[in-house]
């Protein structure tokens, strides 16, 4: 029951930090001036093109899911604008952390006093 708990609550506070890093990065994309209305497949192209290429390979050769990237991440994340990918994000790694930390939970102790 320990180690279970552990890497589930470990699992929740690395999402959780995750969450919050994929914020700030994109607050850090506002302030540099990158056009937020811009559709993030470009935006990340015109950033780092050698990054977005290898994401693509890896998930879909490495990890054996084109699905995944064709599917989910094209259409949902880098064919939207920055700013909604960004929140997409954020929100899904947050939520994901807080279902870990709450699976997490240790049990709660029973109170000495019972009627």
């Amino acid at each position: 029951m320990g180690l279970r708990v552990s890497v589930l609550r470990f699992l929740g506070r690395f999402f959780v930090a995750l969450a919050l890093i994929t914020l700030l990065s994109g607050v850090a994309i506002w302030l540099v001036g990158t056009d937020v209305t811009a559709v993030a497949g470009q935006v990340w192209a015109n950033a780092d093109i050698e990054s977005l290429n290898l994401m693509q390979v890896v998930i879909q050769r490495h990890l054996h899911f084109p699905a995944l990237w064709d599917g989910v991440i094209v259409p949902h994340l880098l064919l939207r604008p920055t700013w909604e990918a960004i929140t997409i994000l954020f929100v899904f790694f947050l939520v994901l952390g807080a279902l870990f930390l709450r699976l997490g939970r240790r049990p709660a102790r029973p109170s000495g006093l019972r009627h």
